[in-house]
């Protein structure tokens, strides 16, 4: 690995900061971009990026950066400074989700990056796609004929944190039904899978305790209903409380999940490289696909069905996957 190349790595050290320490002058670069939309209040528009490196004593590090603008070019330019700031000519690879803004970016980063002669191959594997993100739409394909029994349970799951009152009365009602736990509900982000794993869950563990909450509380049922009336998404039709097929549901999906989930933990660490990790997940997740398509159960081989095919769509063809993951394959010693 030569002095300010590139490698896909991440640490647990975050500066915030632009400057660079003399001490952890890279020798090896990578950057990370994910789009993230701004609150709903924020005036302005601002993103983060974050960038790995490994300093002269090999010690893995993370930055992290603001770019007060989602524009493609904007993002690119911030990204250039940072570089000629920091004095690095040579990029590996970008690893980018398939926001269109990030083509923008990536194109200009590889005209430049061309220009200082400092890409691999001209700059043709620049572009890294970000496996937990394919990983994520994979899984809300699959997600999508059960969407109405996971916005349901959502909703019970939003009604009891709402207010500190009515978590105390559900933790009287976890007492009743005697559920020993020491977690309690928690809410998901709807545009990430994974949290909607760690919910359902969660859920499942206080299905009597919600059941009692129904017949507890007449404001629980009132209110689901109201909410979804009232709601402008499109699972608006979606009404009422979390019915007894809701947890079936939920209860059948979350083994199936739990398949999915483990490998996306592994590849979303920020402790330690996870470039050579990168194929076996992949190619994991399409065997369990795979086999998952020839269940009896019908329900779950649609699902797989569905998911397969989106898996496909990225990496289906091997010649759309990025050559420089492979020969991180090749030289980890632990498959060697």
């Amino acid at each position: 690995m030569g002095d300010n190349a590139a490698t896909t790595a991440a640490s647990p050290s975050v500066d915030h900061s632009s400057s660079m320490d003399p001490k952890n002058i890279p020798r090896a670069f990578e950057i990370e971009i994910c789009q993230a939309p701004p609150p709903p209040t924020s005036a302005t528009k601002v993103s983060s990026k974050s960038t790995y490196f490994i300093n002269d004593k090999w010690k893995l590090h993370k930055k992290i950066l603001s770019v007060c603008s989602h524009a493609g070019e904007v993002i690119g330019r911030t990204i250039e400074k940072y570089l000629l700031d920091w004095k690095i000519s040579k990029v590996l690879t970008v690893t980018v989700d398939n926001a269109s803004s990030n083509d923008t970016c990536l194109q200009y980063l590889r005209r430049r990056l061309i220009n200082w002669k400092g890409t691999v191959l001209n700059g043709e594997y620049l572009h890294m796609r970000c496996v937990a993100h394919v990983l994520n739409l994979t899984v809300r394909e699959g997600l999508k004929d059960l969407e109405d029994s996971i916005v349901r349970i959502r909703s019970a799951m939003r009604y009891v944190k709402s207010s500190p009152a009515r978590v105390q009365r559900f933790k009287s009602f976890i007492e009743k039904e005697r559920i020993k736990s020491k977690s309690l509900v928690c809410l998901d982000i709807e545009t990430r899978w994974n949290s909607a794993f760690l919910m359902l869950e969660a859920a499942l563990k206080f299905q009597k305790a919600f059941e009692l909450l129904e017949t507890k509380d007449s404001k629980y049922m009132e209110e689901l209903t109201l909410q979804s009336e009232n709601d402008t998404h499109k699972s608006s039709k979606v009404r009422g409380v979390p019915t007894e097929m809701d947890w079936e549901h939920a209860k059948d999906l979350l083994p199936f999940l739990k398949n999915f989930y483990d490998p996306t933990v592994k590849i979303s660490v920020s402790r330690y490289v996870t470039g050579n990790v990168y194929m076996n997940e992949t190619f994991g997740i399409g065997g369990l696909l795979n086999s998952f398509q020839e269940s009896d159960d019908f329900c779950l081989s649609t699902m797989a069905g569905n998911m397969k095919k989106k898996c496909d769509k990225y990496w289906g063809n091997v010649e759309r996957i990025n050559i420089l993951i492979m020969i991180a394959v090749v030289l980890d010693p632990w498959l060697n």
